[in-house]
């Protein structure tokens, strides 16, 4: 199995890493070149041998450079010669400098120094008879060839120089020990001075190197996870069930190497995982599940829950138990630009009290720890949730739902908000669109003010839809309102009014009321009413003499009122004159008067004329009336022609003409 010096040396040999300095100058220089006249990797005491490809002039060497700038190089001890020793085991930068071409030149490469002759390898034992050592594909197994002593006075196995790594070798004993002692060397084809490896004691009942998750990180969207597994073997049986499923021996989900992976998630809810080895030892990992984190806004603060990781169950595969024997939950927190903590007293779900005005960010990390194996072993895996961020831009509260939009005298826009949210944060602004073509366009924001009135719009020509919304004091926007639209009038064929029905207020309309103004003060009166559905009206005009004013005004549920533009007929001018009179003092139809709309009129000229087209009557007063009579006398029964000419209002002139009989 891995000891203590084995993962000291791993770390120090399983990476390349130069020393900085001109190891790094890559552009203003040539490039120098030199290989290993053997190996790279060499014991204590053992030379390391170059052989010069760089083609350069006053070419010298440091072995050992730390990443002292090109000005200190001279000062340090440097060497001509090919050939060094070391004499203490670690990773040493060599570097190679001169000229080249008429520029400095550098190179750099590393060595190995060891202290002994053992190699990386790990041990996975069980039954007392059974014992596996794979010597793994690292890059400090740069010997020839391998010997392994297996600790039972069977001729020391040779692995011949060209074997593969990794190395996979098994013996089964035939006797029953609790504890072996094995050795396990490499060596190079060049004798070397390295020391040998350490006889290493081996516990025959289990191997220290038993497969574990060591985490799984659960994916943003919950589909997948990612896996970090450790284990002394190539390949593994990976075992999944949902948390309310169990592991069936022999239906593995996936085959998976030691190493970090990702797979598909069976349950997104909750998956649980384990790994098990079949060959030569019933050994599995401990179980670990997957956390889910739901994070949101509440009021101020963000309030977190989790799926908490069951703790005390007992699963196995083909006879190997785990048990969960505690699990220790913690939450990182993450400002934004601040600083990160820590959260280890929690509740689930767990309020946290912010600066509602900053962005967050959690992940919740689950420490599990449990037995294997009827608790011959133990284990500690880490099951962490996706960070997930609150940011309260992209919190949507809950929407105004009812507001008024009404047309005012002016045919302006006046929009009046009636918050009737449920949120309970105050609010900072409020925001006011202009809805059209299925986009908000923004027409007023940043103030408080629920009273907006839109002096871009002539609401005489069309409907014009808006909606609301604010802004809260953590910053929140939220969602618009439904539209809220004005109630357009208008006149058409067959003399009818028509209005749109698009709601003003947010919510349906109960009824339309349709209004009439007076012609003398100017006041509306109800004229009819209409259902929600209707949207025709047929206006009755007789009462009008110079034009007729209408309105709709739409009524909510609730008793909200709204009103439409103001619609305007013009009255046609119409007037009349009686076929006949009888001016003989009965004091019935003794005047003859002109009938009809006159208001209009703001030129009149009016004559009467006998047969022979003498004027007998003249007017400018469209309500003067005619008793018979000329110059005093009255005038005989006959017949009388008339002209009409009116000027009106709107630049027309009227012009009428015609007879009538005067009787006496």
């Amino acid at each position: 199995m891995n000891n203590l010096s084995k993962i000291v040396f791993l770390l120090l040999f399983s990476t390349t890493v130069f020393a900085q300095g001109v190891c790094d100058i890559t552009t203003g220089v040539e490039k120098g070149s030199f290989t290993f006249d053997g190996p790279s990797t060499v014991c204590i005491g053992q030379a390391v041998k170059l052989r010069d490809n760089s083609g350069g002039t006053g070419v010298r060497y440091i072995f050992g450079y730390t990443g002292q700038p090109a000005s200190q190089l001279s000062s340090i001890s440097s060497q001509t010669n090919l050939d060094y020793t070391f004499l203490a085991a670690g990773q040493y930068t060599v570097l190679q400098y001169g000229k080249k071409n008429g520029r400095d030149m550098y190179y750099c490469d590393v060595v190995r120094v060891l202290a002994n002759t053992e190699p990386v390898f790990t041990t996975s034992a069980c039954n007392d008879d059974f014992l596996q050592i794979i010597i793994g594909n690292d890059p400090a197994n740069n010997f020839d060839y391998y010997q392994i002593d297996w600790g039972d006075a069977t001729p020391v196995e040779n692995i011949p120089a060209g074997t593969t790594l990794p190395i996979i070798k098994t013996r089964k004993y035939s006797s029953y020990l609790s504890t072996r002692l094995i050795r396990v060397e490499g060596f190079y084809n060049t004798p070397s001075s390295c020391p040998r490896a350490t006889a290493k004691q081996v516990k025959m009942d289990g191997g220290n190197d038993y497969p574990n998750i060591k985490t799984i990180e659960l994916s943003e969207d919950g589909t997948s996870a990612k896996i970090t597994l450790t284990g002394a073997l190539d390949n593994y049986s990976l075992y999944q069930r949902s948390a309310s499923g169990n592991y069936v021996n022999g239906q593995a989900f996936m085959v998976v190497k030691p190493g970090t992976f990702t797979v598909n998630l069976v349950d997104p809810v909750q998956s649980c995982f384990k790994v098990y080895r079949s060959y030569g030892c019933n050994e599995g990992s401990g179980e670990v599940c997957t956390t889910k984190l739901d994070a949101k806004a509440q009021n101020k603060d963000n309030v977190l829950s989790w799926m908490s990781h069951a703790s005390g169950g007992i699963t196995q595969i083909y006879g190997v138990q785990t048990i969960v024997t505690g699990v220790t939950t913690t939450v990182k927190k993450e400002e934004v630009g601040g600083t990160s903590t820590v959260i280890s007293s929690l509740g689930n779900p767990h309020i946290d009290q912010v600066d509602c005005s900053k962005v967050y960010c959690y992940q919740v990390v689950n420490k599990i720890q449990g037995t294997i194996d009827y608790g011959r072993h133990t284990y500690e895996s880490f099951s962490l949730s996706p960070k997930v961020c609150i940011n309260r831009t992209d919190v949507s509260p809950d929407a105004i739902t009812e507001s008024v939009v009404t047309v005012k005298d002016n045919n302006q826009v006046e929009i009046n908000i009636i918050d009737n949210s449920p949120w309970t944060l105050q609010r900072k602004e409020y925001i006011y669109y202009k809805f059209e073509n299925n986009n908000l366009d923004k027409i007023h924001s940043g103030s408080l003010n629920k009273q907006y009135i839109d002096a871009s719009t002539d609401a005489s020509i069309k409907s014009y839809c808006y909606k609301v919304a604010f802004i809260d004091e953590c910053g929140s926007t939220s969602a618009a309102s439904p539209a809220l639209c004005t109630i357009f009038l208008d006149n058409v064929s067959g003399g009818n009014l028509e209005w749109t029905n698009l709601s003003p207020f947010g919510t349906n309309i109960s009824q339309f009321e349709i209004q009439s103004f007076n012609e003398q003060t100017n006041i509306p009166t109800p004229e009819a009413t209409k259902k929600a559905s209707e949207i025709v009206y047929k206006p009755n005009l007789d009462n009008f003499e110079i034009e007729a004013k209408y309105r709709i005004k739409a009524t909510s549920a609730n008793g909200t009122e709204s009103f439409s533009n103001t619609y305007t007929i013009p009255i046609a001018v119409k007037l009349f004159l009686p076929d006949a009179f009888t001016p003989n003092g009965d004091n019935m139809n003794d005047i003859l008067t002109i009938k009809g709309s006159t208001r209009r009129v703001i030129n009149f000229e009016f004559q009467i004329y006998n047969r022979w087209g003498t004027p007998v009557f003249s007017s400018i007063d469209p309500s003067t009336s005619w008793d018979g009579t000329f110059q005093s006398n009255k005038v005989p029964s006959d017949t009388y022609s008339y002209k009409i000419i009116a000027q009106l209002d709107d630049g027309k002139e009227l012009i009428k003409s015609g007879r009538f009989l005067l009787l006496r």
